[in-house]
């Protein structure tokens, strides 16, 4: 048993500096780091010295991590915790949360969402289309996973982009709260004023005939299953998830396809979406890192964690440990092996990875049947995110040029 090594005292080769979450040219592309940790430092010390981070990354520590809600909680501080907020919680909590949520995703309510995922989808893609391509983060992606996920929570599609404008100042808020992030701006006066109009939303739902998440939602909270404050908290965190991690995934297929045409044709045979879907998960998740907090003294690949330390699991490189995967750095939609960690492990598994899967297949249906290519268009720099948690990665601007069928 040892304690893990700084990052700034390891060796490090020429071409990498010491790992840094916070550090932006790292998070715009991480890979190389992920492969040298796996291989040399599977768990390491990064951050502030007094109050360290410590970062794991390979497949089976990251997931033996994510199973033990024991040892392991999702609570950062008790003093701190956001009521209804579902990855921040731990049983019995979480438990009553994730069982309301089930409750809360209807099959009448999941059933009506492709039709109008569907619709909404050409609605966004046909200018882009009829233009011949142009930025598709900010023009579709953004847009498209804002309107989705405020028509599938029954949220007034007209306020989605006050929501999204929200979302943002939250997510740094967040960010700094839970995790540290350097910031001079960040506050709670957008969390407050979500929360506000979500609590708005409720009381004017008809929850005796509404069959949507939020009216459902509004009856556990009529009921006294959910306190006002988590109701709220859960529809909020729900709305934050589904655009956010949505927009990078499908932002990161589009990226994808766009250098990759002989995949971008594979997808129009029939039953290749899902498996694409998955793969790309594996391979490019949009979610990179989860944070767990230990209750007691805990070793993880032979190094010694106290009590009370912030724990960051790298995901995005267990998806690429050689000892889980075959080849792991080469994307394969045939691959086998789907068991991957892009949705999370464990009891904290992405409740909303269904809608994920629904949206982006139906938007990689839609263009298989309306668009004959893509290819990159420079015009519109690729601009990787970067700045903030390092809790995704993914693209901020993306420029395409496209040809109809």
């Amino acid at each position: 048993m040892t304690e893990a090594p700084w990052s700034t005292d390891l060796h490090w080769p020429a071409e990498l500096t010491p790992f840094d979450p916070f550090d932006t040219d790292i998070q715009r592309d991480p890979y190389a780091h992920y492969a040298w940790l796996r291989d040399h430092a599977p768990v390491i010390r990064a951050g502030q010295r007094e109050a360290p981070l410590y970062i794991v990354s390979r497949f089976d520590d990251v997931t033996d991590t994510l199973r033990n809600a024991r040892d392991f909680s999702s609570v950062p501080r008790r003093d701190i915790v956001i009521p209804g907020f579902l990855l921040n919680s731990d049983p019995p909590d979480h438990t009553r949360l994730r069982q309301s949520a089930s409750r809360a995703f209807s099959p009448r309510a999941i059933a009506a969402a492709e039709t109008v995922i569907a619709r909404l989808i050409t609605e966004r893609w046909q200018p882009i289309l009829a233009a011949g391509g142009g930025e598709v983060i900010g023009s579709f992606a953004s847009p498209l996973t804002i309107s989705v996920i405020a028509t599938v929570l029954g949220i007034p599609v007209s306020q989605s982009e006050t929501m999204r404008d929200w979302t943002t100042a939250i997510i740094d808020y967040v960010g700094m709260l839970f995790r540290g992030v350097p910031s001079a701006t960040a506050n709670d006066s957008a969390l407050k004023a979500m929360l506000a109009y979500i609590n708005a939303v409720f009381d004017d739902v008809d929850v005796e005939q509404g069959e949507t998440v939020v009216a459902n939602l509004a009856r556990l909270r009529d009921e006294g299953v959910l306190s006002a404050e988590e109701a709220a908290g859960f529809a909020c965190q729900l709305f934050m998830a589904g655009h956010e991690t949505t927009t990078l995934l499908t932002g990161n297929c589009l990226d994808f396809l766009s250098v990759n045409p002989d995949i971008f044709e594979s997808l129009r045979a029939p039953d290749t979406i899902p498996k694409f879907i998955d793969e790309m998960v594996r391979y490019r998740p949009p979610v990179h890192r989860l944070t767990r907090y230990t209750t007691c003294e805990v070793i993880i690949a032979g190094c010694s964690i106290p009590a009370g330390s912030s724990v960051r699991l790298l995901i995005a490189s267990a998806n690429r440990d050689p000892t889980k995967f075959s080849d792991p750095d080469r994307f394969d939609p045939k691959r086998k092996n789907a068991s991957h960690a892009g949705f999370g492990y464990g009891i904290h598994m992405c409740i909303g990875s269904w809608l994920a899967k629904l949206e982006v297949r139906l938007m990689l249906e839609t263009l298989v049947n309306t668009t004959a290519t893509l290819e990159p268009e420079p015009r519109w720099p690729r601009q990787p995110l970067a700045g903030g948690a390092f809790a995704t990665v993914g693209l901020h601007s993306l420029g395409l040029k496209v040809t109809s069928i």
